[in-house]
């Protein structure tokens, strides 16, 4: 199924997980609760059990911001979506059988066992919900939740899921990563206009693709052309870590005729 999911992000999630998606997010202000039930209601009465154009939606109900109102509302679990990268499709449907607790926790296990190791500031961003509104979920997860020290500070992962031993090798991060998309901060800010670009402060490598990492650690960005990889260290790099970037790099699977190619940014500007 289509869902919006925090804010209005496009997800395609399980049929069967909908619930955990939708009423999963909700908030636990009873005041919020009652008005996105009503916003509900008026988008079920306006559809009467067809599929309608977003826009359409909108003009029947202009009492509503055409931008925000009804994205919320999808937390009751009773609009999905059909989205083809030109429309959006409004679908009603009935509300998820699922217990609303039992959504809420199951969603919080999937963050963490995603995008591990976390924080629950870190699970209340992503869901879109106050610190006040993920605290209960987040204590009732906590039986099955393992405390390790990453990134300078105390977060935590599943545990079945911690296994001991320092994180070695070469990885290139992709744009829009969630490892990145979950912690910005966690990439120095002289480079992060690097990670994050800005049309407005665009930096001495541009465009970029995405993240280096090294040990576990942000140790450059790098960009793609087609089967070229262009490499941007933020440090001098070993033999040993520049054999291993190489081999990475020209590792990428992308079909074409020509031989993969890496060059590294200051080495082929100077």
């Amino acid at each position: 199924m289509q869902i919006w999911f925090r804010g209005g992000a496009d997800y395609v999630v399980p049929r069967a997980d909908v619930g955990v998606f939708t009423i999963g997010a909700s908030s636990r202000n009873e005041n919020v609760r009652v008005a996105l039930e009503r916003i509900a209601d008026d988008v079920h009465r306006v559809l009467d059990g067809e599929t309608m154009l977003v826009r359409d939606v909108n003009d029947a109900l202009p009492q509503y911001d055409r931008g925000y109102a009804i994205r919320a509302a999808t937390t009751t679990g009773r609009i999905h979506i059909r989205w083809d990268a030109s429309n959006i499709w409004l679908i009603p449907v009935d509300k998820p059988s699922i217990d609303i607790e039992e959504a809420r926790v199951e969603l919080a296990r999937r963050f963490v066992r995603w995008f591990g190791p976390v924080t629950a500031q870190r699970f209340a961003w992503w869901t879109g919900l106050d610190r006040r509104d993920v605290r209960p979920q987040w204590e009732a997860l906590r039986p099955e939740l393992e405390a390790v020290e990453a990134f300078c500070e105390e977060r935590f992962m599943l545990g079945d899921r911690v296994e001991p031993g320092e994180i070695r090798g070469v990885r290139f991060i992709p744009h829009g990563d969630p490892f990145i998309k979950i912690d910005p901060e966690l990439v120095d800010e002289a480079h992060r206009d690097e990670i994050f670009p800005n049309p407005k402060r665009k930096t001495d490598f541009w465009p970029v693709a995405g993240a280096l990492l090294i040990d576990g650690a942000f140790a450059g960005s790098w960009a793609r052309q087609q089967r070229k990889v262009t490499v941007n260290p933020w440090r001098a790099l070993s033999n040993d870590e520049r054999e291993q970037v190489e081999h990475e790099a020209l590792s990428f699977p992308i079909a074409g005729r020509s031989a993969p190619q890496i060059r590294f940014h200051l080495e082929s500007s100077s």
